[in-house]
């Protein structure tokens, strides 16, 4: 790499990294990740929930006091989360009475009211009324408890006894504890676990790929439709040039993808605790974010792929930019650039469930797959290597070295055709240039 050649990486980088628009985007993912946990504190603390008033006819007369047992839940003040006031209700009065609780809703006297049909045993079905449903949680309470309560009735009906049975299926409980098996041992590992930041790290690589690769293209256009690129290559060779283009917005997307993966890490090992200070006790997600092992290894497989996969359809996006003559022919041409990344993305989802079929070994090897599937692979095998890890990494530099030797023909003769687009028929024809 010469002067020349820094020269221009110098340009495209620091240009872009000086602009409010990078400094922005930059900023943008941890800006979010502090916005929606902090704002989970801060709006917990805003809109402090309160007790709530339902009115409760049981037609059965035998439901409300067990209902309102296994209701105890209290704020943070020791009020109780849910007011449950019993209405005897005659079956002739039911509808008059009912339009009077709905009056009383629309006043907000109460919040609600729930009417348990004396037949819930057989229908198992049971009627809430409110002016919003959309409490998830309350309605998953009430659903729970009298889903209990009519277990037990039905038991009993049939001469078993609920806490009996109940006992037993508790204790019957099974939670199974998934291991990988590596050459020195066995190693907890959580598969949910280990999906969710194979689909993040590859969802982070696919955006700064497309993203950064539409720069490119979109600074050759630039430069080639203000005329500037005659004087650019009267100092430099196009090849020099286009390869400093890709290295110097190559930076701009590594640092950005250093700087989350720094992120993620942080968040793998520090997201638990912070999380509960902030009142955030979902046992089931706090479990996943336990299990998530973001290993260095893995870390450096995803700067290694995003490098190759960059350049690699960089140069693809480079050859656009040097075909047309204005943005809105680039948006066309690069469409099928975006499908292709997309395709390995969709690939990625399968081949993460079963890395080691032979599918995913081939689809893994296929270049404009490799950057996102084989990365996958190695993302839920680690601490192992997938088989054909290390012959992807030789293929795909090959495939991007004689890429770039192909697009650089493209790009000298592109750079310096104006009036009109070139079709693919052309390219192949600039190709054969010597």
């Amino acid at each position: 790499m010469n002067k020349k050649v820094l020269a221009v990486v110098s340009r495209e980088f620091l240009t872009r990294a000086k602009t409010k628009g990078f400094i922005i985007g930059t900023l943008i993912f941890p800006l979010m990740l502090v916005l929606i946990f902090g704002g989970i504190f801060i709006f917990s603390m805003l809109f402090k929930p309160a007790s709530r008033t339902y009115y409760v006819v049981d037609q059965t007369g035998k439901i409300y006091d067990e209902f309102v047992r296994m209701l105890p839940d209290t704020l943070k003040n020791g009020q109780l989360k849910y007011q449950l006031i019993k209405q005897d209700v005659q079956a002739n009065d039911l509808k008059n009475t009912l339009t009077e609780y709905q009056e009383l809703v629309r006043k907000k006297k109460i919040d609600g009211y729930l009417v348990i049909p004396e037949n819930i045993v057989d229908s198992t079905k049971a009627s809430y009324s409110a002016k919003n449903v959309s409490d998830f949680d309350m309605e998953r309470d009430f659903g729970r408890a009298l889903s209990r309560i009519v277990a037990n009735i039905r038991l009993e009906n049939i001469g078993l006894s609920p806490e009996i049975i109940r006992r037993e299926m508790n204790m019957g409980n099974v939670r199974l504890v998934s291991r990988q098996v590596t050459e020195t041992g066995e190693v907890e590992k959580s598969g949910v676990s280990s999906f969710i930041l194979t689909y993040f790290l590859t969802y982070i690589m696919l955006l700064m790929i497309m993203i950064y690769g539409a720069t490119l293209m979109r600074s050759v256009i630039e430069e080639k439709s203000q005329r500037i690129t005659e004087t650019i290559i009267s100092s430099i060779k196009p090849i020099e040039l286009m390869v400093g283009k890709i290295i110097g917005i190559c930076g701009l997307g590594l640092t950005q993808l250093i700087l989350m993966g720094a992120i993620i890490l942080a968040i793998v090992h520090f997201g638990e605790p912070l999380l509960v200070k902030m009142g955030v006790n979902i046992p089931e997600l706090l479990q996943i974010i336990r299990q998530i092992d973001f290993s260095p290894a893995v870390f450096i497989f995803m700067i290694l792929f995003f490098l190759m996969g960059f350049v690699f359809f960089a140069s693809l996006f480079a050859a656009v930019g040097a075909m047309v003559t204005s943005e809105d022919e680039g948006q066309q041409y690069q469409m099928p650039l975006v499908f292709l990344v997309l395709i390995s993305y969709f690939i990625m989802f399968s081949v993460a469930k079963n890395p080691e079929t032979p599918m995913a070994l081939w689809t893994s090897l296929i270049p404009f797959f490799t950057p996102l599937v084989m990365f996958a692979r190695i993302t839920v095998s680690d601490p192992m290597l997938p088989s054909g890890a290390i012959i992807s990494i030789f293929t795909m530099l090959l495939s991007t070295i004689l890429l770039i030797w192909l697009v650089a023909k493209i790009y000298r003769v592109g750079i310096l055709m104006y009036g009109k687009k070139a079709s693919f028929k052309e390219a192949i024809k600039w190709i054969r240039y010597k």
